[in-house]
């Protein structure tokens, strides 16, 4: 098994169902959620910036880009940025944000 099958059986495990670019090409992937919504606390204030980290299979998001839309259980989000930090490049970190 190569890494890239070592990565698919992995992603398998943990991640959850999502569709990319529902009102298009409306294609199943799986997503792995790595970060929530930001909170920053100032004082007794607490400030949320709605957000989403969510990591895919780069092979599930090419030709796609900023501006793609996710629904995720039912919720809409928009891909704000999008990342490659793994050395292998075989995953997307996608920043979303709620539509």
């Amino acid at each position: 098994m190569n890494d890239e099958h070592l990565a698919e059986a992995r992603a398998a495990r943990v991640t959850q169902d999502a569709c990319l670019d529902p009102d298009g090409a409306a294609l199943a992937v799986r997503l792995l959620p790595m970060r929530g919504d930001d909170i920053a606390d100032f004082g007794s204030m607490q400030i949320q910036e709605p957000g989403g980290v969510f990591e895919i299979l780069a092979s599930a998001f090419a030709g796609h880009d900023r501006g793609a839309t996710l629904e995720i259980g039912g919720e809409r989000r928009r891909v704000k940025h999008t990342q490659v930090r793994d050395p292998s490049r075989f995953k997307v970190q996608l920043n979303t944000v709620p539509l």
